[in-house]
């Protein structure tokens, strides 16, 4: 218990001494421009990607939960680490008994841009964890566009009546780089990932909490997630 405390007060106050994450292309170095950019739309393919196992029943059929992603990236950036992300609402339906269907989205501003990020998918559950598939986009940016593909496999276990998640997740993404008329740029930056999921998951005066990371060996993804569930 005290373990699990120690993570919420360092998952809360982290994002206290960070700046939001910048879609400012220009920033980045001409002659490294791919690498440099390149953690920025991993992390928000990350975070639209990633979906929160909620303990919905036939009583509780829908549920609400609040995301604060936290990225760290292992190459260089043109910005710097933390990458915090802006939170992200998602909302999850019980249609069936082993199928959830889910949508997400945030909204946020960086001077006079508004930035927009949508997302939908689904998981099944199967008797030791669950497959999800999420599709979704970012919008907004002056020069940058992302739509990204997700897959995961979950399993949930108990350890010392602690549970769990141990699985794996296949991420592809795509970058459209837009209004920098620069030959030496490219149009678009593409790419694929497989990366490691951990997690944890407790309660705390009837809010779940939910710990989760994604691990890459070029970057890190920390969410911590508040849920409700309603009905």
């Amino acid at each position: 218990m005290i373990f699990r405390f120690i993570l919420l007060y360092t998952a809360c106050l982290t994002p206290l001494s960070s700046q939001w994450i910048s879609f400012d292309l220009e920033k980045a170095d001409v002659t490294a421009f791919k690498k440099q950019v390149e953690p920025t739309i991993v992390s928000s393919a990350l975070t639209g990607g990633r979906s929160t196992m909620l303990s919905l029943s036939q009583n509780q059929r829908f549920g609400i939960a609040v995301s604060i992603p936290l990225g760290w990236t292992f190459v260089s950036s043109y910005q710097s680490n933390p990458l915090l992300q802006p939170f992200i609402i998602e909302g999850q339906f019980l249609l069936t008994e082993n199928l959830v269907l889910n949508g997400k989205m945030n909204m946020f501003s960086i001077g006079e841009t508004s930035v927009h990020a949508a997302g939908y998918g689904c998981n099944y559950f199967g008797e030791t964890g669950f497959t999800s598939v999420s599709l979704g986009w970012l919008e907004g940016p002056q020069h940058l566009r992302i739509r990204y593909a997700d897959i995961a496999f979950i399993m949930k276990k108990y350890i010392s009546e602690i549970p769990l998640f141990l699985g794996v997740g296949f991420d592809d993404y795509k970058g459209s780089i837009l209004k920098i008329d620069d030959e030496n740029i490219p149009k678009s930056i593409t790419g694929s990932m497989t990366y490691l999921i951990t997690g944890t998951t407790f309660q705390v005066y009837g809010t779940d909490i939910e710990f989760q990371t994604q691990l890459h060996s070029k970057f890190l993804q920390l969410n911590v997630t508040f849920s409700r569930l309603f009905f």
